[in-house]
């Protein structure tokens, strides 16, 4: 970080708001906190506690909420933007993974009163690995944002001007419906949905006649008895993993989830729970 920027950070408070504490909120926090003056943790947007802290500056690396305009208006306020300017909303990067895109960016944008439409003030591009989006998230967004934050701020208070970029077109919240597995498709689509969702909205699919939220996928090796099996059926389970037919072959799947719980096991043990639960209505 360069030595003036350095010198301007240290006389200031920062508030550090994240929905939640996650991955990528606690690198910025061991990476930036120790550069202000006073620094701040605020999980969830609480407007009476940013007026008492009376902050410089605000940092976002993982906010869900639309800061209010009380808040932005009077204290600028960085948001960590896991998609390219011209891309705005909640779900990008779900998106990108569902439709395949080879390179992705990140996007250190000023909250204004639209979403994720503020001044841009940097911005840098990854190539987009097949994989899913928490691991996605982890890494090469990650590693981005913590280069990024020193390019903005420097920007920022050097008094230069924002990025010139497109307006932003507005892309809505992926949803479960969305990612819908029909196992009578393609392998590589299959894995597309479920990574897209992994780890949130989770993609749901019918497995024994239950609906489950599916994370983890793979490819699996295709033998010449999987023309014995029908599209959706299990062909094997190994190490609480279950590998399920697909049209052109067969996906493993590592975690599942039970759609109205999002609690992730493995997938022999939940639907061992589920067959037991059916067992004892039966009886019952």
């Amino acid at each position: 970080m360069e030595d003036g920027l350095s010198v301007k950070l240290a006389n200031k408070k920062c508030l550090f708001l994240c929905s939640t504490f996650n991955g990528l909120s606690q690198k910025f926090w061991v990476n930036f906190s120790s550069l202000f003056k006073e620094s701040h943790l605020m999980l969830r947007i609480n407007p009476a506690a940013i007026k008492a802290f009376q902050p410089h500056l605000i940092i976002c690396p993982f906010l869900e909420d639309f800061i209010p305009d009380q808040i932005w208006s009077a204290i600028p306020c960085f948001i960590v933007h896991p998609g390219p300017a011209d891309e705005a909303g909640p779900s990008v990067l779900n998106w990108a993974i569902l439709e395949g895109k080879t390179h992705w960016s990140v996007t250190i944008i000023q909250a204004d009163a639209q979403w994720d439409a503020g001044p841009v003030w940097a911005q840098a591009k990854f190539k987009l690995p097949v994989a899913s989006l928490s691991s996605i998230y982890r890494q090469q967004v990650s590693d981005t944002a913590l280069q990024l934050l020193p390019q903005a701020l420097s920007r920022y208070y050097s008094e230069k001007k924002p990025l010139l970029t497109a307006p932003p077109v507005y892309r809505i919240r992926i949803t479960q419906q969305q990612l819908r597995i029909i196992w009578d498709r393609p392998s590589a689509e299959i894995i597309k949905k479920i990574h897209a969702g992994d780890s949130k909205p989770g993609a749901p699919a019918m497995i024994e006649d239950n609906d489950y939220l599916l994370f983890g996928a793979q490819t699996g090796e295709s033998t010449p008895h999987l023309s014995a099996f029908r599209p959706g059926e299990i062909i094997t389970q190994q190490d609480g993993q279950i590998c399920v037919r697909t049209s052109d072959g067969c996906v493993w799947i590592s975690r599942m989830a039970d759609i109205t719980e999002n609690i992730k096991i493995r997938p022999a043990d939940l639907l061992a729970q589920s067959a037991s639960t059916i067992t004892r209505v039966i009886v019952k």
